[in-house]
């Protein structure tokens, strides 16, 4: 599958601004004069076109830093080449460099017009079912995660900035491709790569040298937990001026309860969130449905006995057996 996604053709004319790329039997193009769509630690995003019919994609630009590392460059081409089809995932064009093993990266995606979910969030009015559209929203990346996980692939940056809201309805998870490259779009001055405001616990300490915490789906369940944490309060409680005292507090401290968030939604929240892997949710799809059943109303007093009796009803019979026996007992006596 790779060898038919790469192709190492990179031209430009004389007199004329725009940069061509050949992929997949396809030319692509882009201006580098024309500011770029949005900018990372690992490049920069411009927009491009299908020189045959002239219609939008997205071109990321892996700045020469990070292109001439051998592994960065092997990883771009596996990310590049992967042929994901879901509603909820940017779909990959391909990948294109100047050479083999030096030069600019370019990774050619599909162009998805919107919005970062953080922004979408702040402009929702305040009502009744707002929690619920959040609510809603993070089902659908957990849905994308659902299908990535299945496939082995592990996100390892999820955070607002790279959840994107598309026309105003459907949600798409960006950056898979270049978060796969390098565990996120932040180093940070320890050599932690990432982003310090959502990583998980296993992802510092892989970085300190403890290589025994696996990098798994429950690592993206953790960073969707302080991603969902954040859109619900606006605020992320482990965002501080330094930058060890976020790690530190990653590693050790749980998010605290905030009134804006329902105490059931607060339930689920704090186990996608748990320093210990296994006691998060293992799948996307269990913490998916966590949030379905948070969202239920509470039963009425009579229905909430019966689910209670229900669910011990061998200790209510072990009970009256007893009774009932100790009573035999006073009688006969």
């Amino acid at each position: 599958m790779a060898k038919n996604m790469v192709r190492k053709t990179v031209m430009q004319r004389p007199n004329d601004p725009y940069i061509y790329l050949y992929v997949m039997g396809e030319w692509y193009c882009y201006n580098p004069s024309e500011p770029p769509l949005g900018s990372g630690a690992m490049g920069d995003v411009y927009r491009g076109y299908r020189c045959s019919n002239s219609s939008v994609i997205a071109i990321k630009k892996v700045k020469d830093y990070y292109a001439n590392n051998k592994m960065i460059r092997e990883r771009a081409k596996q990310e590049a080449s992967l042929a994901f089809r879901h509603p909820n995932l940017v779909e990959m064009i391909g990948y294109c460099e100047y050479a083999p093993d030096h030069g600019p990266i370019f990774i050619l995606s599909h162009f998805v017009q919107g919005e970062d979910i953080d922004k979408y969030v702040k402009q929702m009015p305040d009502s009744p079912n707002k929690t619920e559209k959040i609510c809603n929203a993070i089902c659908s990346v957990l849905d994308a995660l659902d299908y990535v996980h299945s496939r082995g692939v592990i996100h390892r940056d999820i955070k607002p900035s790279n959840i994107m809201i598309e026309n105003g309805a459907n949600v798409r998870l960006m950056d898979l491709g270049i978060s796969r490259m390098n565990g996120g779009n932040k180093f940070s001055q320890f050599g932690f790569i990432g982003t310090p405001q959502y990583s998980a616990p296993e992802q510092i300490k892989r970085e300190e040298g403890n290589n025994t915490n696996p990098i798994n789906a429950t690592t993206d369940i953790y960073e969707l937990g302080i991603t969902f944490y954040e859109l619900l309060t606006g605020k992320n409680p482990m965002d501080t001026e330094s930058e060890t005292t976020t790690l530190v507090k990653q590693i050790t401290e749980p998010l605290p309860a905030d009134e804006q968030i329902p105490d059931k939604l607060m339930k689920v929240i704090w186990k996608a969130t748990e320093k210990q892997q296994n006691k998060r949710y293992q799948t996307a799809l269990e913490f998916k449905q966590a949030i379905h059943e948070a969202l239920l109303p509470d039963p009425p007093f009579g229905e909430r006995c019966m689910i209670w009796i229900r669910n011990h009803l061998f200790l209510i019979t072990a009970c009256l057996i007893v009774i009932l026996f100790v009573i035999i007992i006073l009688i006969l006596i």
